[in-house]
């Protein structure tokens, strides 16, 4: 088994009190405070109930799949939401651990006959960031990169390669030999094997300007566990002493918990972009 695997630990845990009502929120709440509990939890699902009485869950997919489709951040969390969740009985705790790891669960409340939410199971990931090496991309990384692009959601793709464009950029920057520009990288693990595997991505062009542009994506089975901050942390070790002024990108409204590791990697918001997307910047020089 590989480093990969080996640093993928996966735990239940029973959750808090604190921790409970941090998931909950009310069906008639807006998209904007659904977003902004998400990020604040931490978590990867919200469930819906009247006091503690379930009546749905509103995952980030959720979320994602319904500003894709044209819906609004003043739209209410109904609007979204499952209302058949996945549950179990207080009777049927025992049960909940295989439950999880069968139906590919991150969380699952435990309620009693009136529905009322006793408990939530979590399902941990404990990757560690560090576990990767971060390092600029060859022409002989073509088959680790496209294998990159393969493993991506269909919510990932819609918001990170449109139009196949990013995998379109990062194919013909690999088989340049000219300057164009640009810079890329990449976070890998190494298994038993010695074979790299690539887990994150991010990066660099109009590199011939003071505020270059970047782009970022995270693996699916590492979301969430900083290694997005890391990558953006290389980006400004490589660029502030180049003199750069700063950074931009642009980000699908949908992206809602990019938008959170955004802000708090020093970047404001600047408004729409022409293509609709969020402008965020981060200067290095006032």
């Amino acid at each position: 088994m590989g480093s990969l695997a080996k640093t993928v630990k996966r735990e239940i845990a029973m959750a808090t009190r604190r921790e409970i009502e941090s998931v909950l929120i009310d069906a008639d709440d807006d998209m904007r405070t659904a977003i902004r509990k998400l990020c604040a939890c931490g978590k990867y699902v919200l469930f819906v109930s009247e006091g503690r009485r379930l009546k749905g869950a509103l995952a980030d997919g959720d979320i994602r799949r319904f500003l894709l489709k044209n819906g609004s951040l003043d739209a209410r969390v109904r609007d979204a939401a499952n209302f058949k969740p996945d549950f179990l009985f207080e009777t049927e705790r025992e049960r909940a651990e295989q439950f999880v790891w069968d139906n590919k669960l991150t969380a699952l409340p435990i309620v009693d006959e009136d529905m009322n939410i006793l408990d939530i199971v979590f399902l941990h990931d404990s990757v560690n960031p560090d576990d990767a090496s971060i390092r600029v991309l060859e022409r002989r990384d073509m088959e680790m990169v496209l294998g990159f692009f393969d493993q991506m959601s269909g919510s990932t793709r819609a918001m990170f390669n449109r139009g196949d464009a990013n995998r379109i950029r990062i194919i013909e920057h690999l088989n340049r030999s000219a300057e164009d520009n640009q810079m890329h990288f990449a976070a890998v693990v190494k298994g038993d094997d010695g074979e790299e595997k690539m887990v994150g991505y991010v990066f660099l062009w109009d590199l011939d300007t003071k505020i270059p542009w970047l782009g970022i994506a995270v693996r699916e089975d590492w979301k969430g566990h900083h290694l997005g901050r890391r990558l953006l942390q290389h980006l400004d070790d490589y660029l502030k002493p180049r003199g750069y002024g700063g950074v931009m990108l642009t980000s699908v409204p949908a992206n809602v918990r990019a938008h959170s590791l955004y802000t708090r990697m020093g970047f404001e918001y600047y408004g729409v972009y022409p293509d609709s997307e969020f402008l965020y910047i981060k200067r290095y020089t006032a």
